[in-house]
């Protein structure tokens, strides 16, 4: 009993340093198994409402940290000045229809022009046949006159010869019968002969006038019909120049047009000006891009906003999720899909439950901070201390299951979380 009494106090001792060892054993396998960090934040996505236009605020249609709707109207800037560009750019575009369509219809007209002036050209083509056909008719004409007038002078000669010859045989006849060697009657014979023979050089002679007449008039056709046919060749030199004339002012309407209807640059040009007119005033109303709060925003109605510069800050409500930084030798036990207890500090009370959502790829070493990866793009995760070699902290993102209604979680507050694995 007194060998019992006098090692109690050691045997005490020893069964509390077996019980500690055991429960650090018990805690540190756990904490490396189920790692657990009390260096998370709540995050949430953050946009920054910033105008794309200039102008002044003519109505403010939300207060500080007010919650919205997605497609809430939340500011105005003054429109009048953009419906105005708007009203501009649609007198452009329909002075943009009306000159393509006159220059439309110029390209019919020069076209109509063209037909019109091949028209003429068959129409000169043809004259020219019938002038050829006159010319040829009219020189038939003229050969037969010159031929009359050949028969006609042979039948003159041939009468003056037997009027001559009649005369002499009168003569003749005359001179016997005074000198009573011939016959009275014989010499009265033969200078009826000479009249009669007179009488037929007469109409002889007539005739020949008669076709020296219908030679000339003959000739004078000819003469009416080469000019006609002249008249007619110069007509289809006129036409086939201005067959020219229209195809050159075809060709220049076309290409003064370009591409004819909705599609011509005139128009295309004028459209997209009203497209970015419209756009324009578009950006005169700003809205909310989703459910969420309004925060940080600090101005009134009448303000003068600058395209890209931010008044007023966006919490996406649906993007509420937390940032939990674990040691680099934890993270082997981390896995997607995880099931995660978050603890905020603000409500030390209530767990929420999550699960680990991804793990960060690429973290930035401090003292590597200013010459490794793009600038705020890789997180940098300060050490706890500096004068021991310390794992680094890598960030896993954890996502809510669900969030409770009375529970407001805010942006940049801090929690605990523990990965149950």
């Amino acid at each position: 009993m007194q060998m019992v009494s006098k090692h109690l106090p050691k045997l005490v001792t020893a069964t509390l340093v077996l019980v500690t060892l055991v429960v650090a054993s018990i805690l540190y396998s756990r904490y490396s198994t189920h790692p657990w960090t009390r260096d998370a934040q709540v995050r949430a996505d953050l946009v920054k409402i910033a105008p794309r236009v200039q102008g002044y605020l003519v109505r403010v249609a939300v207060k500080d940290n007010q919650f919205v709707h997605k497609g809430d109207l939340l500011f105005q800037i003054d429109p009048t000045s953009f419906q105005l560009a708007v009203d501009q750019a649609k007198v452009e575009l329909d002075q943009a229809r009306e000159d393509v369509a006159a220059l439309e219809s110029a390209v019919v007209a020069a076209e109509a022009g063209i037909k019109q002036s091949n028209a003429a050209v068959s129409s000169a083509e043809s004259k020219i046949k019938e002038a050829q056909a006159s010319v040829a008719a009219a020189e038939s004409t003229v050969k037969q006159a010159e031929s009359g007038v050949t028969s006609a002078q042979a039948d003159v000669k041939q009468n003056e010869a037997m009027l001559d010859e009649a005369q002499r045989e009168a003569t003749r006849a005359r001179r016997l019968a005074d000198q009573k060697a011939g016959s009275v009657e014989e010499a009265q014979a033969k200078e009826a002969a000479v009249a009669v023979h007179q009488a037929q050089l007469q109409s002889a002679e007539a005739k020949q006038r008669q076709a020296e007449a219908v030679l000339d008039q003959s000739r004078a056709g000819l003469g009416a019909a080469k000019a006609k046919l002249l008249t007619a060749n110069n007509g289809l030199a006129e036409a086939q120049a201005a067959v020219a004339t229209a195809t050159a002012k075809a060709e220049q309407a076309r290409a003064n047009l370009g591409v004819p209807g909705e599609a011509n640059v005139r128009i295309r040009s004028a459209k997209v000006h009203l497209d970015e007119a419209q756009l324009k005033l578009s950006w005169t109303n700003i809205y909310a891009p989703a459910d969420g709060y309004i925060t940080n925003m600090d101005l009134l109605e009448s303000a003068f906003v600058f395209p890209g510069i931010p008044f007023a800050l966006f919490v996406d409500a649906a993007s509420f999720r937390v940032d939990a930084y674990f040691e680099e030798t934890k993270v082997k036990y981390i896995h997607p899909g995880d099931h995660v207890t978050v603890t905020l500090m603000g409500h030390h009370d209530r767990q929420l439950e999550g699960e680990v959502d991804s793990i960060g790829y690429a973290i930035n070493p401090p003292k590597l901070a200013n010459t490794s990866g793009p600038a705020n793009l890789v997180p940098t995760i300060e050490p706890t201390f500096e004068w021991i070699r310390l794992a680094q902290r890598v960030p896993v993102r954890i996502r809510f299951k669900s969030i409770p209604d009375d529970l407001q979680l805010i942006s940049g507050t801090t929690a605990s979380v523990a990965i149950k694995n």
